[in-house]
């Protein structure tokens, strides 16, 4: 037997608390995601837990279980830190897996309710599907940049998945659990050869033909590409714009483009009639309420049909998090938080509470006019006078900007 737990960052504490109720069993444990491969000393010090599994595990998981049930030694499998009488062995991380080898998804493990999520405003039986894995840019802020490190002599993190085979699952898929959405696990759907998405756009026309969600950075936007997405049937689009000051994007995100690129990408989504967001996100170290507000000016320009905005959370894995602890604004075994519901850090340029009013109001800065931007200012406040603003105003954006 064995008990395998994979975990984020946020919900590594209830993975432990999980595994400390099946630790009597004396069933052997192993740990992977993200957070056990950005930080296997601080998992593999925990007492119910007697392997990690740095890096991928689909190989190393089907390897483990084969050695276990031939009772072989598992000392030595490529990914896997192991404890055994006091001493961590601590195996190397084998090259990134070949997508295309890897079986279909198994959908039978799961409730059926787990299919009906909120997607393009509505619920809808949504099908999830890995087009890619991996992402081709290294922003700071991003864990993908902590796996681009760790494949990097390696072959390299990103891959591709085929397209033909891809396009089977889903049509499968369809049929059997009656979808009626699809969201495609691509980081940036459009930075790829045009090539590329022309045989995936005809493909899926042809043989899916379900209204479906993707991701997209702005370079990577042209009108030749926006055309295809828009004749294939996609329903909505969230552009990653994350910040709207040229020197922190440059200086701190490893985001080295320009607003004149973001706003092209804009202009080129809006003729398609697409709805597209604007993914945004607040709280970066040296980031000021000033570099906020050139944020909110640039999301005004660029006139998003949705505009989302985050915290920025310092998982372990993205090069900021070193920055982070470096300054002081969280220890090394601190979980950082979930980056939707409140900020990770307090830091003497922009502190935790105003960074939360400045999150709840900054969809109210982009839609309303600036003549109301005082009364927006006072609805940051956590009082009873700024509640009460926020609230009338919040009421105000769902009836003038979401029907």
């Amino acid at each position: 037997d064995l008990i395998g737990l994979s975990c984020i960052e946020v919900t590594f504490p209830l993975g432990m608390r999980l595994l400390d109720a099946v630790r009597h069993t004396g069933i052997p444990t192993v740990v992977g995601g993200p957070y056990a491969t950005f930080a296997p000393e601080i998992v593999i010090r925990r007492e119910n837990v007697d392997m990690v599994c740095v890096g991928e595990g689909e190989a190393a998981l089907v390897e483990l279980c084969q050695r276990l049930a031939s009772d072989g030694d598992v000392l030595a499998i490529p990914n896997l830190w192991v404890k055994r009488d006091g001493r961590i062995l601590r195996n190397p991380v084998r090259a990134a897996i070949d997508l295309d080898t890897l079986p279909e998804q198994d959908w039978e493990l799961y409730d059926k309710r787990r299919f009906w999520k909120p997607m393009g405003g509505k619920i809808s039986v949504t099908g999830t599907f890995e087009m890619n894995r991996g992402c081709p840019y290294s922003c700071t802020f991003c864990i993908n940049s902590g796996f681009d490190a760790l494949y990097g002599g390696k072959g390299g993190y990103y891959r591709e998945k085929n397209v033909e085979r891809l396009i089977a699952e889903m049509v499968a898929k369809k049929e059997r659990y009656a979808l009626s959405y699809v969201y495609l696990v691509a980081e940036s759907f459009l930075t790829t050869s045009i090539k590329r998405i022309e045989r995936f756009g005809r493909l899926y026309r042809d043989q899916v033909g379900l209204p479906f969600w993707v991701e997209v950075r702005p370079e990577s936007v042209t009108r030749e590409k926006a055309a295809i997405l828009k004749e294939i049937g996609c329903e909505g689009i969230s552009v990653g714009v994350e910040s709207g000051n040229l020197w922190l994007r440059q200086n701190v995100l490893g985001r080295n483009i320009a607003d004149k690129t973001i706003i092209r990408a804009f202009d080129l989504l809006r003729e398609t009639g697409i709805r597209v967001n604007a993914n945004n996100m607040i709280g970066f170290p040296r980031e000021t309420r000033e570099m906020i507000f050139d944020t909110i000016e640039l999301n005004r320009t660029l006139r998003p049909n949705g505009v989302m905005v985050s915290y920025f959370s310092p998982y372990k894995g993205c090069t900021l998090r070193e920055i982070c602890e470096t300054e002081g604004y969280l220890a090394d075994d601190e979980i950082a938080g979930d980056y939707r519901l409140g900020p990770s850090m307090d830091m003497p340029q922009l502190r935790a509470r105003d960074l939360i009013g400045l999150h709840r109001a900054f969809p109210l800065y982009v839609k309303f006019p600036r003549e109301e931007w005082d009364d927006i200012r006072r609805g940051e406040a956590d009082t009873p006078e700024g509640n009460r603003i926020f609230a009338e105003y919040a009421e105000r954006y769902v009836r003038e900007f979401m029907r």
